[in-house]
C-alpha cells in the first residue's frame, strides 16, 4: 500500500505569541531555486480536531496553481497548546498568520476553520482575496444526528465523562463511528488516505492536551449561538467584503445541507456549490472535485474588478460568470 507523507512544516511563533505549526508546499513553477512565484498564495484552515493534514490531497491537486500554507490552530496537530482555545483567540492566530504575508490571500477553511475565518475576512478585508468555505460550522438552530451527539460534549462534566468513556472503545470502532460522522461514502477514499487520516489523528488524540483543547474549542463553538446580533457570525458573514465560495455536502453530517437558505440570505452575491453524495469533509473525500471548484472560482473572482476593501458592500455583487447564491450549481464529485 503507498504510504502518503504530509507536507513539510515548520514551528512559528505568531505575533499573538502563541506557535502554530505551518505546513508549506511551493508550486512547480517555484521549484527552481531562482524561480518566484508571483501568484496569490492559497491558505487553508482546518477545523475542530482536525489539523493541517486534513487538506494534504487538495494541497497535492493545487500544487501546480499556486503556494500554499496550511496551519495547525494551537492545540491541534502539531501546534502546542495556548492559554486559551476558543473562537476568538483563533481568529487572532489567523489574522497574526495572514500579516505575514506581503499580500492578500485565498483562504480555504473547513467547518471551525471556516467559522473563524468568517470572522478574519469580515474584520480585515485587507488579508483575504477569496474566502472559500467547507461546511463552515455557523450557528444552525437544526442540527444533524453527529451534530446533536457533539454538541452534548459540550455540556459541563459531561464532555469530560464521555472522553473517558470513548478512550476506553476499542481504536478500530472509534475509527469507525469518525468516518461515518465525517464521510459520506468512506469506501471513494484510497486506503492509504484513510490510513494516513487515521494515523494523524491517533497520534494527535495522545497528545496530554488534546481532550482539553477538543472541549474549550467545541464549548466556544456552542458560545457562538448565544452572541447576539451585531456581534453574531451571520452578521459577520453578511459584511464579508470579498468574493465567498460555499461548499455544502448533500450529505453532511455535522453541517446541514440546509444551512444553504441561510448563506443566500447573509450573502446576496457569492457562489454556493452543493456536492451530492459528500459529507463534511468535502476535501479529503473528494479532493479533486473541490479543487475544480476551487480552481474555477479563484479564475472567475479574478475577474472582478472593485475596491470592496474600502466600501461596505460590493457594487452590483459578483457579476457572471460568478454566480449568486441564488443560483445555486450542484457539483458531481470524482
Amino acid at each position: 500500500m503507498e504510504r502518503i507523507e504530509a507536507w513539510p512544516g515548520e514551528l512559528r511563533t505568531l505575533s499573538t505569541g502563541r506557535r502554530a505549526f505551518v505546513r508549506h508546499t511551493t508550486s512547480a513553477a517555484a521549484d527552481d531555486a531562482d524561480a518566484r512565484d508571483d501568484r496569490t498564495p492559497l491558505v487553508y484552515v482546518h477545523g475542530l480536531g482536525g489539523s493541517s493534514t486534513n487538506w494534504t490531497s487538495l494541497m497535492r491537486e493545487l500544487r501546480d496553481d499556486a503556494e500554499q500554507w496550511a496551519i495547525d490552530l494551537p492545540g491541534f496537530g502539531e501546534s502546542p497548546p495556548g492559554d486559551h482555545h476558543t473562537v476568538a483567540e483563533y481568529v487572532a492566530d489567523v489574522v497574526a498568520f495572514l500579516e505575514t504575508f506581503d499580500r492578500p490571500v485565498h483562504l480555504v477553511a473547513n467547518s471551525l476553520g471556516g467559522l473563524i475565518c468568517v470572522y478574519v475576512a469580515s474584520r480585515r478585508p485587507d488579508l483575504v482575496l477569496t474566502l472559500s468555505l467547507v461546511s463552515p460550522a455557523m450557528p444552525q438552530y437544526r442540527l444533524p444526528w453527529a451534530a446533536q451527539a457533539t454538541a452534548v460534549m459540550a455540556l459541563p462534566w459531561l464532555g469530560e465523562r464521555i472522553l473517558r468513556t470513548v478512550a476506553a472503545i476499542p481504536a478500530e470502532k472509534q475509527a469507525e463511528r469518525l468516518t461515518e460522522m465525517l464521510f459520506a461514502n468512506a469506501a471513494v477514499i484510497p486506503v492509504a488516505e484513510l490510513t494516513f487520516a487515521a494515523e494523524q489523528r491517533d497520534r494527535w488524540t495522545r497528545q496530554p492536551h488534546a481532550d482539553a483543547v477538543l472541549l474549550a474549542a467545541l464549548r466556544s463553538i456552542v458560545a457562538q449561538y448565544t452572541r447576539p446580533g451585531r456581534r453574531s457570525a451571520w452578521y459577520a458573514a453578511s459584511h464579508i467584503l470579498r468574493p465567498t465560495l460555499v461548499i455544502m455536502g448533500a450529505r453532511d453530517a455535522l453541517v446541514g445541507a440546509w444551512g444553504r437558505t441561510r448563506w443566500r440570505r447573509a450573502l446576496r452575491y457569492a457562489r454556493l456549490v452543493y456536492m451530492p453524495n459528500t459529507g463534511h469533509v468535502a476535501m479529503m473525500e473528494h479532493p479533486r472535485a473541490v479543487a475544480e471548484v476551487i480552481r474555477e472560482f479563484v479564475r472567475d473572482a479574478s475577474r472582478i474588478r472593485t475596491s470592496a476593501s474600502i466600501r461596505r458592500t460590493l457594487d452590483r455583487g459578483m457579476p457572471h460568470p460568478v454566480a449568486p447564491l441564488a443560483e445555486e450549481r450542484n457539483h458531481a464529485s470524482n
